[in-house]
């Protein structure tokens, strides 16, 4: 009996340590597998790290797009004025000052010439007194007249103050035409402006003499600006009145503009026909002088991917993109159909489908090289 018990004791015992064997084996096996897998995601994320960084975007197919020349052009004023003296005079008060705007009819510059005054003066005596005689001329023919009717006064001396009569009233038309004279020369004194617009330039200070057909004011008109450029005789060919175009300066402040016209002779210095557009929308107030990009569409392209102009690369002759496709940056030659400083355009049958053309991170690649896109 008492060896039973011990052969059960013993058997127990080897139960449990086979039983804590078999969990200890499971745990090891159970950290082996666990290391293991943090192994392989850390050595994918390493090599994963180890690829180029990209970054690309869809390629958007455009069923139609204008191809743009694009040249400099010049912000002019649409119209200046050379404002001219009608009389002469001393400046006594200036009303304007440089890049002033002002309404048409504005008091400009305030002339003073004391001798126009008097002789308006002079003027206006003259022609109160001879109205005054005309007006007693009249009065004694009215008189004589009731008197000739009468038979008291002969009709010669009502015909006489007839003559008179006619003579004072021509008198007094030539004495009026020579007072409006006069008022005309006083009231030039006062300089007003002939147009709504800028002050360009004020020649006279104050004190200054000025004397009549002297340029004193250079003005600039307020209607629409325009702009003009030189053109080579292949893009003025195409070019027609009422075309929009983009207006645009390096601080890529955008204007929209309209073609005004083409001038039929080139210049013979420069080789290039002058085109003239109105900027319809001048929402920055360019000022005359500055220098902007005129951009003119002259054919339509048809099923065309726009890219950034910066994704275009090249080598000695050709031209080319990376996409990225299966995690690889693919190098696509291609053939542009047109480019400028921002963008470029390339037919959509050289990208494959489903790829994505990249727009960053392309320095130093090469084709088929692996590499990761940026999130």
């Amino acid at each position: 009996m008492l060896s039973i018990k011990k052969m059960f004791r013993q058997k127990k015992q080897w139960v449990w340590f086979f039983g804590f064997l078999i969990c200890f084996i499971a745990l090891i096996i159970g950290l082996y597998i666990r290391m293991t897998f943090v192994r392989v995601a850390t050595l994918d994320t390493a090599s994963e790290n180890k690829l180029t960084p990209v970054r690309a975007q869809k390629a958007i197919r455009t069923q139609e797009v204008w191809k743009a020349s694009s040249f400099l052009a010049r912000v002019e004023d649409a119209q200046t004025i050379d404002v001219i003296a009608d009389v002469g005079g001393w400046v006594v008060e200036k009303k304007v000052a440089l890049g002033q705007s002002v309404q048409k009819g504005a008091s400009l510059i305030v002339l003073e010439d004391s001798r126009k005054l008097l002789k308006l003066k002079e003027a206006q005596a003259r022609l109160k007194s001879a109205r005054a005689n005309l007006n007693e001329i009249e009065r004694k023919h009215k008189q004589s007249l009731t008197l000739v009717e009468k038979g008291i006064v002969a009709r010669d001396i009502l015909d006489s103050l007839s003559n008179q009569i006619a003579s004072e009233s021509a008198k007094i038309d030539s004495l009026k035409a020579s007072y409006n004279l006069m008022r005309w020369d006083v009231d030039s004194l006062n300089i007003a402006s002939p147009i709504s617009g800028r002050i360009v330039k004020v020649l006279p200070d104050v004190g200054q003499e000025v004397r009549a057909g002297e340029l004193v004011i250079k003005m600039a008109s307020a209607k629409e600006k325009r702009v003009a450029a030189g053109v080579e005789p292949r893009q003025a060919r195409i070019i027609k009145p009422g075309m929009k175009v983009r207006l645009r300066t390096r601080a890529n402040e955008e204007n929209q503009g309209e073609i005004i016209g083409v001038s039929p002779n080139m210049d013979s210095f420069s080789g290039t026909y002058s085109v003239e557009a109105r900027i319809i929308n001048d929402n920055h107030s360019w000022l005359a002088g500055e220098v902007v990009s005129m951009e003119i569409p002259v054919d339509l392209l048809t099923d065309v991917v726009i890219v950034p102009r910066t994704t275009v690369l090249s080598d000695s002759e050709d031209s080319f993109i990376f996409v990225y496709q299966d995690g690889k940056a693919i190098k696509i030659p291609i053939s542009v159909e047109w480019i400028n400083e921002e963008e470029g355009c390339i037919p959509a049958r050289l990208i494959p489908e489903g790829a994505m053309i990249i727009t960053e991170g392309h320095v130093g690649l090469a084709g088929g090289q692996p590499v990761r896109l940026m999130r």
